[in-house]
């Protein structure tokens, strides 16, 4: 994604605008909406779209990479959904201390998928309308 905030953002259908397509997941952080500022100011001086921006906030082995300014931590929304830490090193990377994690990730990936259920008309609570009937007039 190039790093939080760094080349693109997203807005949703009410409005709220987002520094990548999941970044809602992450806690504790408000995003505006375009009703509440102009998507320059988001931009620039959203607390938001700040609190990954650049290398400020990293921590290591983060800090102390060379890559560090090349994939700007990894996935902030990737590391919160497998450590539950958003500041956590991205367990893609190689020298995270979770990249352990990805193993369980692939064979879950591997394991074959549960058989598809259909649901069945007659599980139904409410009966299913009947055919639509167009009158004139």
């Amino acid at each position: 994604m190039g790093g939080w905030g760094r080349y693109f953002l997203n807005i949703t259908p009410s409005g709220k605008v987002l520094p990548c397509h999941a970044a809602e997941t992450l806690p504790g952080l408000q995003f505006p909406t375009v009703a509440e500022a102009s998507l320059s100011e988001i931009w620039y001086h959203s607390s938001a779209f700040e609190h990954f921006r650049g290398t400020a906030w990293m921590a290591e082995p983060c800090r102390s990479c060379e890559r560090r300014e090349i994939d700007w931590g990894g996935c902030r929304c990737q590391a919160f959904a497998l450590t539950a830490d958003p500041t956590r090193t991205d367990p893609v990377c190689a020298l995270s201390p979770d990249h352990g994690l990805l193993g369980g990730v692939r064979r879950e990936a591997e394991e074959a998928a549960p058989d598809f259920v259909y649901r069945q008309h007659s599980n139904l609570a409410l009966p299913l309308p009947g055919p639509l009937v167009l009158q004139s007039g």
